[in-house]
């Protein structure tokens, strides 16, 4: 079957000539004033540039009307058509016919006829570069245009003259007034002065000569001198910076030049000013002198211009931004300060760059005919049915400098992403061609080889960058351009050739269109693929801030040179760009690589010669230095710790179990490397893993190491498996070295030592590019390791071919294969849950979802949780918190204990009949070992449970049978959890209470503790019950007891029944606490508050003990000897005391639920106190004698003043007392008065008090 004929050239579908030429899209601008109709006939006009010459018109039109000076930036990059741009405006400012004639520009030119008609504008046009000064080019160029267009008027006054006028004073006084005034300009043709016959005259000349700048005689003098004796002057002045007067003056004297010529106004274009600057930029002293002046354009010391001069300066970058990147520190700050001061009072006219599609459209890419359009459009539609991230790439939608659809179709089969680059790298790198005219020459390159529906990738964008000889703006970047070109000339390119073994002759032939050997043509195909990507790193290393260039990956260099690199597979080139790249940038340490699926790839021009210290460090290189980095790879990539041992151990977590493969790094082949005893594990229960590594000294390759594995497997069957990688090729084990040498080289100290010869600043970015590298080599390296074993496709450039059989296992059940495609540390899981499932095959599966979740102490607890409340449920169920259904449905699930459904968790009884089947088949009755259930956990079929989960199965099987764990013929209490339990414990059948006890000791708990268990009778609950009645015995039998004596205390006074009644239920709550605090089990508590006597029903006995402590205070704080004196009351007070008392009497008799004492007996006290009180106020007034009026008065009191009633009931009843107040002056009048009362009482006891009364 043939081959499909190839798609036609694109140069039978547009004019593509067969050279370009100097001044292809080149307009100079003083000629194209001179011939408007060619101008006008090659513009494109869009929409935007009417805009733009709106603003223009309107700037002069402000500057015309206003009478003041205007300035503009005319911004645009290279190719956007500046000098068209001010050739156009100035045909509209003429009123040309060809360019009123644009139906584009008619609203234009109907909204500005109304001011333009009748005005006449001078328009001069300059070209800054290699200018002395402002002053020699903006006023020299002045004086030459106006001589071209004007050779009779006079000559503007901007020249110094002092020096003319004094070279011609030397002349008159040498040759004398009337040879000197012969040879001036004269006739007899009237001047301006209105003379016909010769001007001059010795007087005339006396006041010229001694005249002032602005004197008019010597204007005319000056401009005489310039047109006869001096002509020279304007050849020598036009190369001199200092023949001209300042530029604000200069400014004045050309506007009043053009106002006498008849102009209304005059329009300065300067072109190439701001790169005029910038290349002087490092002249600190001249830049600073030239940038002042720059606002000399908008104002001046003389503001009275006689025409505005309105300034058009043309700017591709903002001055600003040159000096921020070559200027720094104090000049800086001047310069932007200028540069602000005139970029404020500047106006911008932004020609914009989305101008070119349409321009390049309507110039350069135009069909031949319609058959052509159509062809050209199908070939479009076919490239947007591209992959999308490859079309947002060429559109620069992924950059955000995105075009549309349409613009892409203008300028097919240049892409958007492709023109704004070019317009970006072109406007740092290139100074001379425009963007059009870089388009051409693409096409003109590839005229014999771009075909139909091809794009014309980024790279080759390069090529005409670097060939056409221009210079870029700054040193700095022609510094950079200088190392990328030296870069790519003396390493990339040497490299590429040698790659696909061809030479520059086999390139040209291929240019010209020679016929090639198919397998040639391949080479140069793929040759010239990856020269591209090579070219467009070289690019985004000079211009980093185009948006296209910017973090540039593997996709997006694929997608920018679009159809270079080429898969059978659809995206099969991106996993080849990404291949290529890792490649370079192992090889050379300027070509770095980030990290990630999609790493960012950049290229970083050193300008140093690290080469010259690796010769330094060769010796580093030997196979124990490889064999160690190659571990540390492994290790690494395994996800295992380092340490600087052939021995670690790498864990795992299989099937939610944590599991440990011990790791052996060895030449399996080599008896003396790993002896025969290596191959056994050092758990008899675990496994090992001996990786070898991929390089082997003479001619021993894997073969050899599975030979030896396939001889000790006749020998032996340890549980142990290993890994066999294939051989490196000399290649990468070259690569493998020279990553050994750097990793040696950049450790510690090491790197300054092998490069002394380097200068500080060479040494640090010698560092910097050795650091990249090694990151590379890295990245590479662990690729290739996964090629080597067996975990990716094997590249015959990077290993041996012909070796798969990577895993040998000496265990001879298990035949363990590589997981293709999977990383070191997922091959890792992989092998061990085959090595794993092997051992333990009924292991059960807690981590489904492979997350690598182990099963941990915390899960385990809450399954058990669930399960005891589950065996304790009637049902075998229990609803489970959200939050904790994962965790059973995880564990208990595949476990086998229950199955946890959407809400609910049912308890199971599979462990509960394999146990006991099992102690069955052994004749086991009674108590069961742990130990004998940890071994039937492993039958019929091993399970390998991790010990916690295994526990959980066992202390299930005890909630469940309702067994107890014992120790050494203990109970152990309260039953050990996992993690505690151990294979010497027993499970022991519990005793139980019966049922009628059970019965109505939850009862009676209810009533006396307020605790109520579960009806269940189950040993655990059994036991929770015994120590919640103990506990609670605990907490009340000292209350108890100590109510049973303030009882005691009181029995006779209250006349308490010893036998019934309160006391008798109090005791009997105290005898029950006691026996309950005293019992020897749960059991036996339980028992014994069952078949206790209360003396009455249950809650009389419980709420004598929940009041005891309350009842027990009250008692102690009752006022017994109040009690005593009111009760001895004789009448009339008798019979209400006697009331008092008997209601005290029968609340005390009766039991605490009947009638609480503590009330009662504040009632008693406040009844008793009243009673008290009221007796005690019947004592009469002492009367006091007349005689005695003076003396101090004795006062009746309200109450008794000493509260403690004497025991005797007759003492102080109705005897009196008195109180009086005396000053200290007074008190021997007191106290006799108190002698002579104390007589008339007998031997009455008397209580004196006193006190200091405010």
């Amino acid at each position: 079957m043939s081959s499909p004929s190839p798609a036609p050239l694109l140069r039978e579908f547009i004019d593509i000539p067969e050279r370009t030429s100097m001044s292809d899209f080149v307009l100079k601008l003083a000629d194209s004033v001179a011939d408007a109709d060619a101008t006008l006939r090659d513009y494109v006009v869009t929409d935007r540039l009417v805009g733009n010459f709106d603003e223009a018109l309107g700037l002069i039109r402000s500057a015309i009307e206003g009478h003041a000076s205007k300035a503009a930036y005319l911004h645009g990059s290279f190719g956007s058509g500046k000098s068209h741009f001010m050739a156009v405006l100035h045909a509209l400012l003429r009123g040309e016919a060809a360019a009123r004639g644009r139906d584009e520009l008619a609203p234009l030119v109907a909204k500005h006829s109304v001011w333009l008609d009748g005005r006449k504008f001078l328009l001069v046009p300059y070209h800054l570069l290699d200018a002395r000064s402002l002053e020699q080019r903006v006023l020299g160029g002045y004086v030459d245009r106006v001589r071209a267009l004007h050779p009779d008027a006079p000559i503007p006054a901007v020249h110094r003259t002092d020096s003319l006028l004094e070279q011609a004073a030397s002349l008159r006084e040498k040759i004398g007034d009337k040879q000197f005034i012969d040879g001036l300009p004269g006739g007899d043709a009237e001047d301006e002065w209105g003379e016909s016959e010769t001007f001059w005259t010795s007087e005339r000349l006396d006041q010229a000569f001694a005249g002032a700048y602005s004197d008019e005689l010597r204007r005319k003098l000056v401009n005489d001198l310039l047109t006869s004796w001096n002509k020279g002057f304007f050849s020598n002045a036009r190369e001199d910076a200092e023949a001209f007067v300042s530029l604000d003056r200069g400014l004045t004297e050309i506007s009043r030049h053009a106002k006498e010529l008849g102009y209304h106004g005059l329009i300065l274009f300067l072109d190439e000013l701001i790169l005029w600057l910038a290349n002087s930029i490092g002249d600190q002293q001249f830049v600073s002198r030239e940038i002042q002046k720059i606002t000399n354009f908008v104002e001046g010391g003389d503001t009275r211009r006689p025409i505005p001069v309105v300034s058009f300066i043309a700017r591709q970058r903002d001055l600003r931004e040159l000096v921020g990147e070559e200027v720094t520190g104090a000049n800086e700050l001047s310069y932007q300060d200028t540069l602000n001061l005139a970029s404020g009072r500047f106006d911008v006219i932004k020609l914009e760059d989305r101008n070119l599609p349409e321009i390049a459209r309507r110039r350069l890419l135009k069909p031949r005919d319609t058959t052509a359009g159509e062809a050209i459009g199908r070939a479009f539609d076919a490239t947007t049915k591209v992959r999308r991230e490859v079309f947002d790439t060429l559109l620069g939608t992924d950059s955000g400098s995105g075009a549309d659809i349409d613009a892409f179709r203008s300028t097919y089969p240049f892409s958007p992403a492709f023109l704004s680059t070019l317009v970006h790298v072109s406007s740092a790198l290139q100074r001379s061609r425009t963007a059009l005219k870089l388009m051409r020459q693409l096409l003109v390159d590839r005229r014999d080889t771009l075909r139909l529906g091809q794009l014309v990738p980024l790279g080759d964008l390069y090529d005409v960058i670097s060939g056409g000889g221009d210079q870029p703006f700054t040193e700095k970047l022609k510094a950079e351009f200088e190392m990328a070109q030296k870069l790519y000339d003396l390493k990339l390119r040497p490299y590429l050739l040698g790659q696909y073994d061809l030479t520059d002759d086999d390139l040209d032939a291929a240019r010209r269109g020679d016929v090639q050997p198919a397998e040639m043509a391949g080479r140069i195909r793929a040759f010239t693929g990856d020269d591209r990507l090579i070219k467009t790193l070289l690019l985004a290393a000079l211009a980093p801030s185009v948006p296209a260039l910017r973090n540039l990956t593997a996709r997006r260099l694929s997608a920018l040179n679009h159809g270079s690199i080429t898969s059978p597979i659809p995206g099969g080139e991106v996993a080849q760009v990404n291949r290529k790249l890792a490649d370079w940038a192992g090889r050379f340490a300027e070509i770095r690589i980030g990290e990630g699926d999609d790493p960012i790839v950049s290229l970083e021009l050193v300008g140093v010669d690290v080469d010259s210290v690796l010769a330094t460090a060769k010796h580093y290189d030997n196979e124990g230095a490889r064999k160690h980095i190659v571990q540390r790879l492994l290790w690494q990539q395994l996800g295992v710790p380092w340490s600087d041992s052939f021995f670690a151990e790498a864990g795992l977590t299989w099937r939610g179990s944590r599991r440990t493969i011990e790791l052996v790094y060895g030449n399996v082949r080599d008896p003396h490397d790993i002896r025969d005893e290596a191959f056994h594990p050092n758990d008899p229960a675990g496994w090992r893993m001996i990786i070898d590594y991929p390089f082997d000294d003479g001619s021993h390759g894997p073969a050899d190491d599975r030979q030896r594995v396939q001889e000790l497997t006749s020998r032996m069957s340890p549980r142990t498996v290993c890994w066999i990688p294939a051989a490196l090729t000399i290649e990468r084990r070259t690569e493998l070295g020279k990553l050994v040498i750097i990793d040696k080289l950049l450790e510690g100290q090491r790197f300054d030592s092998h490069a002394e010869h380097l200068n500080p600043d060479d040494r640090r970015r010698a560092h910097a590019a050795l650091t990249n590298q090694r990151s590379a080599l890295l990245a590479k390296m662990q690729a290739v390791l996964r090629q080597a074993y067996g975990l990716a496709g094997k590249q015959p450039t990077d290993v041996q071919l012909g070796f798969d059989d990577h895993l040998q296992s000496l265990t001879r059940a298990l035949e363990p294969k590589l997981p293709m495609g999977a990383t070191f540390n997922d091959a890792l899981r992989s092998i061990g849950d085959q090595m794993l499932g092997q051992q333990f095959p009924a292991h059960p599966d807690f981590d489904p979802d492979r997350k690598g979740e182990a099963v941990r102490l915390p899960d385990v607890k809450v399954v058990l949780d669930h399960v005891r409340r589950a065996v304790e449920s009637p049902e075998g169920r229990v609803e489970v918190d959200r939050a904790n259904r994962q965790i059973l449905r995880r564990i208990a699930n595949p476990l086998q204990l229950g199955t946890m459904h959407e809400a609910a968790f049912v308890i199971e009884g599979q462990w509960t009949q394999h146990f006991h089947r099992r102690a069955a088949a052994e004749g086991i009755t009674g108590d069961l070992r742990v130990a004998d259930l940890l071994r039937w956990i492993d039958d019929p079929s091993p399970r390998g449970l991790d010990p916690i989960v295994a526990q959980l199965v066992v202390a299930t099987f005890a909630e469940q049978t309702d067994r107890a764990f014992h120790l050494h013929g203990s109970e152990v209490i309260p039953a050990p959890e996992p993690g505690r339990v151990t294979a010497d414990h027993t499970l022991r059948e519990q005793r139980l209470p019966g049922e009628e006890d059970w019965d109505i000791a939850r009862a009676r708990s209810a009533a006396v503790f307020g605790v109520q268990p579960l009806a269940l009778r189950r040993g655990r609950l059994v036991a929770m019950f015994g120590r919640d009645l103990v506990t609670n015995a605990t907490r009340h039998r000292e209350a108890a007891h100590g109510l049973v004596a303030r009882l005691q205390q009181h029995a006779s006074w209250l006349k308490m029944d010893q036998e019934s009644g309160r006391l008798a239920t109090a005791r009997a709550a105290a005898d029950l606490l006691e026996t309950l605090v005293n019992g020897r089990s749960a059991v036996e508590a339980v028992e014994r508050l069952a078949r206790a006597e209360l003396a009455g029903p249950a809650d009389r006995t419980g709420r004598s003990i929940s009041s005891a402590s309350q009842v027990s205070a009250a008692l102690a704080a009752a006022p017994w000897d109040t009690f005593e004196i009111v009760a001895g009351l004789p009448e009339p007070h008798a019979a209400e005391a006697a009331a008092i008392f008997a209601e005290l009497r029968r609340v005390a008799q009766a039991d605490e639920l009947t009638a609480p004492l503590a009330p009662a007996l504040r009632r008693a006290q406040a009844d008793a106190t009243a009673l008290l009180r009221r007796a005690t106020r019947k004592v009469p007034v002492v009367d006091v004698p007349e005689g005695d009026q003076d003396k101090p008065e004795f006062v009746q009191p309200r109450r008794p003043i000493d509260q403690h009633t004497p025991r005797d009931p007759e003492f102080a009843v109705d005897k009196p007392s008195g109180r009086v107040s005396v000053t200290a002056g007074d008190l021997d009048r007191a106290v006799e008065q108190l002698r002579a009362f104390a007589a008339d009482q007998g031997d009455a006891s008397i209580e004196v008090t006193w006190r200091i009364v405010p």
